[in-house]
């Protein structure tokens, strides 16, 4: 057996409470923790996800995105000239 620190116990005070109503019995804590991990193991993917949430591409995605890059690289791009704002506020930030 072995001491884990939580950093919001009350999370898992809460999730006790859920269970407790809905089973009619306790659950212990280790029991509970023994779940989550199994629970962590058959739900890989969302778990990282849930840990790192950063994108993940799929071929799909990345054909998405390299088809949108070739459509926006034919269109005409201007350069930034003074005349072309209204705003002299504009023209200094963006032909500086």
């Amino acid at each position: 057996m072995s001491i884990v620190k939580i950093t919001n116990k009350q999370y898992l005070d809460e999730l006790i409470a859920k269970i407790t109503l809905r089973l009619g019995r306790k659950p212990t804590q280790q029991e509970i923790l023994d779940h989550c991990v199994r629970l962590g193991q058959d739900h890989f993917d969302e778990l990282i996800q849930r840990i790192n949430p950063s994108p993940i591409f799929d071929d799909k995605k990345l054909q998405d995105i390299i088809d949108m890059r070739e459509k926006l690289s034919k269109i005409k791009w201007y350069p930034a000239e003074r005349d072309n704002f209204i705003n002299e506020e504009d023209a200094d930030i963006y032909t500086a």
